[in-house]
Order: C-alpha cells, then structure tokens, then sequence
C-alpha cells in the first residue's frame, strides 16, 4: 500500500509516493543511526524522529530558505506502526518519521563521511549525567579541539580489494565506526581525511573532490553566520563518487549539461518539452555535503549566530583546502 507523507508547510517539492511495505533498511549510514530506513528507488530515507527535530525542519523551509538549501529535501512526516504514549524526555519516535532526500542517491559507489559539529555536543535538556558523559567524550576527543569529530565513514574500496583486508566487506567497502575518528588529535585528524579519500579515485580527481566540497562547505558557513540558530550534534555528511569509471562519467555528464544550459540561455525559444525529459533523468552525482541531525536544534532569533557549530565548519574548512592544493 502506498502512503503520501504528512507534506511539509512551504514545501514546493513533490512528496513522494511510498509503499509502506517495501520500505527497507538504510545501508549507508555512516555514523550507525538506528531505524533509519529507505524507500524502494532509494532516493528519499525515513527516519525516526522527535516533535522537536520536525518543528525544526518546518521552520527552517518555511522562514529559512537559504539555511533549508544546507539540508536534505525535507518531504514531510510518516506514520508507521501504532501510535505510542508520549515520553518525558522526548524520545525518537519510532512511529513518526522523517522523509528526506537522500544525498547519496545518484551515486554508483558512494562515500559516505559524517562529521559531528560542535565542542558542547548537549542542549539545556539535557541532565547532569548526559552533559557530564558528552563533556568527557568532547574533551577527549576533536570535537573540543576543533569543533569536529569523525562520527563515522563508509569507503569504496574496489570490488579487486575484496579479500585483502577483513575489515572490508563483500560488496567492496570498508566501514570506520563511531569508535575510529575517536583517536584522532587535533594534530593527526588529517590522516581521517586522507583515509576518506582512499577510494578508486586518482589523485587528481581527490583534488578535485575536496576543493568542490571545500566550495559547497565554505557556503553553509556564510549562511549560518547569517543564521541565529543553536544546533547541539548537528552533522556535516559528505558523499562522492568512488567508482573510477561513474565518477568520469559524472564528470563529463555534467559538463556537458552545462553546455546545454549555456546554449539554451542563448535559445529564447528552446523546446520545452526537450527540457522537461531532461528533467526526468537521474542526474549522476560527484558530490554532495549537508547539515543533518536536528533533533536537538532550534531557531533562536536575537541570540546571534551559532559559534559551537560554526567551529567545526571552520575547522574542517581548513582541512579540506590542505586535500585541494
């Protein structure tokens, strides 16, 4: 049976029709995130979520578009399953879930890397222990440092490495878990970087990699200093292309979809029809970053930008533009 999500106020993008009964488990969380699931074409992921994380994905499209563009497609709300009684704290919701877009969708072999933003990881709800627990895990680790931790990776390592090294798995990838980026210092978290690039990609295209992603990094951090926003374990979730022969084929796709858009700036009477077919196509993607995880954030006007998150933006802006030269 199909079900149309809850649609999302302002929302102008098409809401997804889903069957309920294909939904399927997500394969390519990075960071372990329990109950996140995908529709059939895998191109929209269904999470579970709290009051709070959708309250925020509203008024993000509704009053803050540009801050909306740093974010997944917000689709809507999805109920699966019974209702349950409420919690006090709130609690993720496994009947209620968010829809999104997937940004890994368009991707043959996509690598995931999810960085969780932020030196203070906890917001005022949370108890003495939490804070005391999170405090810990941010002073030891990058996240006080540099406002950053490595929540996770998953990387494409080639159907030809399979059988080479345990950790990799038999559809090619390796997985670093939550545990891996918590070695890092400050001084070394590089080799974390260096590490996510290691997929059947030349040299050169990591160059290319890391400076567009520096390019679309370096436009969330504009926007958010334009924001006032509070967000506690917000992340930055990165995802290229790790095949040798899509990430060519996407190159030269896109270049030759800007060809197209460049002559038909110059066609005033360009055929529409033409245009809406193109439209249709599944667009192969390089890459793709986005802010996630809201479920603690909130929109605080009159309270200034939000400093904790911008921190990592910073630092990982840095990090990337040592990978692009």
């Amino acid at each position: 049976m199909s079900e149309t999500p809850k649609p999302a106020p302002a929302e102008s993008t098409p809401i997804p029709a889903i069957d309920a009964s294909k939904i399927k488990a997500f394969g390519l969380a990075a960071a372990g995130h329990d109950g996140v699931m995908s529709d059939e074409s895998g191109s929209v992921i269904i999470k579970p979520c709290t009051a709070a994380e959708v309250a925020f994905y509203e008024a993000s499209v509704a009053s803050h578009p540009k801050f909306a563009t740093c974010m997944p497609t917000f689709f809507g709300t999805l109920q699966l399953g019974e209702p349950t009684a409420p919690s006090t704290p709130p609690v993720h919701n496994r009947n209620t879930n968010i829809v999104l877009s997937n940004i890994a969708y368009g991707f043959t072999r996509p690598c995931i890397l999810d960085l969780k933003l932020g030196a203070q990881l906890w917001d005022g709800g949370a108890s003495p222990e939490k804070r005391a627990r999170l405090d810990k895990l941010s002073d030891s680790t990058t996240s006080c440092s540099l406002g950053f931790r490595v929540a996770g990776m998953k990387v494409y390592k080639g159907t030809g490495a399979i059988g080479s090294d345990p950790a990799i798995d038999a559809t090619g990838y390796r997985v670093y878990d939550k545990y891996y980026g918590r070695i890092f210092t400050a001084e070394n978290v590089i080799d974390a970087f260096k590490e996510y690039f290691t997929s059947e990609i030349s040299p050169e295209q990591v160059k290319l990699v890391a400076s567009r992603l520096l390019r679309k990094v370096k436009e969330i951090r504009e926007i958010l200093e334009g924001q006032e926003s509070k967000m506690y374990s917000a992340s930055l979730l990165f995802c290229y292309e790790g095949d040798k022969n899509a990430i060519d084929v996407a190159l030269k796709e896109e270049e030759r979809r800007e060809e197209r858009e460049a002559q038909d700036q110059l066609d005033e009477d360009g055929e529409k029809e033409e245009e809406e077919e193109e439209e249709e196509e599944e667009i192969k993607k390089v890459e793709d970053v986005k802010l996630i995880d809201f479920a603690h954030a909130t929109w605080t006007p009159g309270q200034g930008k939000d400093e904790n998150t911008l921190q990592g933006v910073r630092s990982t802006e840095r990090f990337l533009n040592d990978l692009s030269i």
